[in-house]
């Protein structure tokens, strides 16, 4: 990003511009040197160069504004991407919504299916205690009246059943 910034200032080497005022003011000549000692130098040089002051800060302001531009289509070029990409995840969301929700009523229906089942065999075993019952009164009438208790003669006529369902 930066660098195609500076290698556009570096085209014109004849030219002094704020690029090449950064790079003389970041070279290991100056290192060390006090603020006001590398302003005289940067003076002395821009003289040498036969530009002045005011040259060098219109084009840091030039400079500037073309950083600015660039940030600017970045930041377009951010946008269009985020929005396209947001666009996709809620497409993906909607998909995933979907699939849920049809997921989900499978579910459903299959726990519908074993409650219908559930209540079939709930009244199977119901109707089979009346059945029992039924078998068990009619049964009750094989017992001879005054031999032992109703309940236990009962259940001596019973256990061959009570055997079999075993």
């Amino acid at each position: 990003m930066l660098k195609r910034w500076i290698s556009s200032w570096k085209q014109a080497p004849n030219n002094w511009g704020i690029a090449k005022a950064m790079d003389m003011l970041n070279s290991h000549h100056l290192a060390g040197m006090s603020a006001e000692a590398k302003r005289c130098a940067l003076l002395m040089a821009l003289d040498a160069a036969g530009t002045g002051v005011e040259a060098l800060i219109q084009d840091a302001v030039k400079q500037q504004r073309l950083l600015d531009q660039q940030e600017e289509h970045r930041q377009a070029r951010l946008r269009k991407l985020e929005a396209s990409i947001l666009e996709k995840n809620r497409a993906v969301q909607a998909e995933l919504d979907r699939l849920t929700a049809r997921h989900m009523a499978e579910l459903q229906a299959n726990l519908d299916v074993i409650a219908h089942h559930q209540d079939d065999f709930r009244a199977w075993q119901k109707a089979k205690e009346q059945e029992s019952q039924r078998m068990m009164d009619a049964a009750a009438f094989c017992v001879p009246h005054g031999q032992t208790s109703r309940g236990a003669a009962l259940s001596v006529v019973m256990e061959p059943l009570r055997v079999a369902r075993g």
